[in-house]
């Protein structure tokens, strides 16, 4: 009997447990939908799958035609997704009917969802939970990419879409085409090999904790630069601050072609 009780002890000690580091998406159907669109007929739903981590390899996520992707790093052992798979059409049974035949996988570490009909009238989105060292590789066509709580070699790449970088480490580099990069550095400094980014049509949005420490440089071709930082370069159009904050460390890098720059320092 008490062999039976202290089972059963162990399991519900066991469920808790889980219950309690589980990630908690906010990934849903009732936001961002294409309802919009009033002359189509929308259907959507969400999926949510578990795989391991690659050990020795980065996982990469094929946003598709449409979709953006969201990474948080947590504690967990495992990667949780959530998927939000939705189509538009003349009908509503026409908009189901290319959701239900779209498959997500997980071949070969990528996260990809494919059509079998080789239609583009649908997107997916993707919130994903990683274990916080997991390498990244994040395409985007029509979608923004956001990143947090992540320490290790991440590469991103978006066409339409903007991008959004908080609390990360390790080598982090990437870019977009359309769309604004948003940086928001934590702690003392810069954890690993760097951060080098950039857009060509989008501004680019700076926090730096006021102590932050790293060598830090920022860039526009077209646009102003407000920051309480000594602007060490000014041309006709193009403007640039590089300087060594705190104690140095790592480069910390971001530039646009075309769009302003704000950095805010004052926040630990």
């Amino acid at each position: 009997m008490k062999t039976l009780i202290s089972a059963i002890l162990l399991l519900a000690s066991t469920l808790g447990a889980a219950a309690q580091t589980a990630p908690t998406f906010t990934l849903n159907c009732q936001d961002g939908s294409w309802s919009s669109y009033k002359q189509l007929k929308n259907f959507c739903e969400t999926r949510d799958l578990a795989f391991d981590a690659p050990t020795g390899q980065a996982l990469t996520v094929e946003g598709g035609p449409n979709g953006g992707i969201t990474v948080h790093g947590w504690d967990g052992p495992n990667v949780r997704v959530r998927a939000k798979v939705q189509s538009w059409g003349a009908s509503e049974a026409t908009a189901q009917a290319t959701v239900r035949r779209l498959v997500i996988g997980t071949a070969d570490n990528t996260l990809r969802a494919t059509d079998p009909a080789n239609e583009r009238d649908w997107s997916v989105s993707y919130e994903i939970f990683v274990p916080r060292q997991t390498a990244l590789v994040l395409n985007t066509v029509n979608g923004g990419i956001s990143l947090d709580n992540v320490q290790s070699d991440i590469r991103f790449q978006a066409v339409n879409g903007g991008v959004t970088l908080a609390n990360l480490g390790g080598q982090v580099s990437g870019q977009t085409v359309n769309g604004g990069l948003t940086i928001d550095l934590a702690g003392r400094q810069w954890s690993g090999k760097g951060l080098d980014v950039k857009t060509t049509n989008g501004g680019i949005r700076w926090k730096l904790p006021q102590d932050y420490s790293a060598r830090f440089f920022t860039s526009t071709d077209i646009g102003s630069i407000h920051t309480d930082l000594p602007v060490t370069k000014t041309g006709m159009l193009h403007r640039e601050v590089e300087t060594s904050l705190g104690q140095g460390g790592a480069p910390v890098r971001a530039v646009t072609t075309n769009g302003g720059i704000s950095v805010t320092q004052g926040r630990n």
